[in-house]
């Protein structure tokens, strides 16, 4: 495999385009001990066994705007009417929540992994200039393709940020500007699972990857 196919993370294998959707790779800044705190820990994905859908919190960000601060970039993919940015490399980077500029500790005390550390997290954009169909769709094609790449199941392994972090109640306010809701998105990604969808290379590819956390 050639270095840039290797650079690429997941997008190696989505689609430069889903409909209309332009898909990006725009990485945010590792966190560091003396520098900013982000949510690209820098540490390697070592399992994967959910999707996580949440949304940015601003009514109106648009994803490029979002991308370009750490503090709303904290996810792998931000979504809105007309692009998908990969902010946190996709296939091998785990993703922390950031609070008051620290990581949450929220191992249990039997030292077991926080969900958010083997979980692939997709925010929505909401509100304003943002056309939500348009948005949830881009949701559901990028949510179906991880599904098939890596085996899952959308009515157990996708799930919403709430269900995560009991102080936060997103998606609901992104699925309601498009006339849905968790379970209704979980139908509609198994309806396009049952369509073809583009071709991709095994999810082991990810441990050549294992230079990008």
């Amino acid at each position: 495999m050639r270095a840039l196919e290797i650079s690429a993370g997941i997008l190696d294998c989505l689609p430069k385009q889903f409909g209309s959707h332009q898909v990006v790779r725009q990485w945010i800044p590792k966190s560091r001990p003396n520098g900013p705190v982000t949510s690209r820990t820098g540490k390697l994905l070592t399992g994967f066994t959910q999707i996580v859908i949440g949304d940015t919190g601003w009514l109106g960000l648009t994803a490029r705007e979002a991308a370009k601060d750490t503090g709303q970039a904290y996810g792998h993919f931000l979504v809105d009417h007309e692009v998908i940015i990969e902010c946190v490399p996709a296939l091998t980077s785990r993703v922390g929540i950031v609070e008051q500029a620290r990581f949450v500790e929220t191992r249990t005390s039997a030292g077991e992994l926080d969900a958010h550390e083997t979980t692939l997290a997709i925010n929505l954009c909401f509100g304003g200039a943002v056309k939500p169909t348009a948005a949830y769709d881009a949701c559901v094609g990028l949510t179906a393709f991880i599904c098939k790449r890596f085996n899952l199941r959308p009515d157990t392994d996708v799930r919403g940020a709430g269900e995560l972090d009991f102080a936060r109640k997103d998606p609901d306010r992104a699925l309601r500007a498009a006339g849905s809701d968790l379970e209704k998105l979980k139908q509609a990604v198994g309806d396009k699972l049952e369509k073809a969808l583009p071709e991709q290379p095994p999810a082991a590819q990810a441990k050549s990857e294992s230079a990008h956390a």
